[in-house]
């Protein structure tokens, strides 16, 4: 298992539209994605679940933990680094 820090920028916060776009880029891997808010201490989400990732809440500016296993976890980390760090809906 891999995983890193990241904010998450996003002015809405994980809504939705933004939920669907880590769906999105989390289903492109083999390796299972989970995401968890490090200021609230929650439970990781599964990252293919658009319902968990928004029932988690996170804000603008929270830090969330991506963590990856499987056989692409690396690859699927740094994708899923980059959206968030971009601003997953482009801001």
């Amino acid at each position: 298992m891999a995983s890193l820090d990241v904010v998450f920028r996003d002015r809405y916060g994980l809504h939705p539209r933004s939920a669907m776009r880590i769906q999105q880029t989390a289903a492109g891997f083999k390796s299972k994605v989970t995401i968890a808010s490090i200021e609230s201490n929650g439970r990781p989400a599964d990252a293919s679940s658009m319902i968990a990732l928004v029932s988690m809440g996170v804000r603008n500016g929270e830090t969330i933990r991506v963590s990856a296993t499987g056989p692409d976890e690396d690859a699927a980390l740094e994708a899923l680094r980059l959206l968030v760090e971009n601003g997953v809906c482009h801001k």
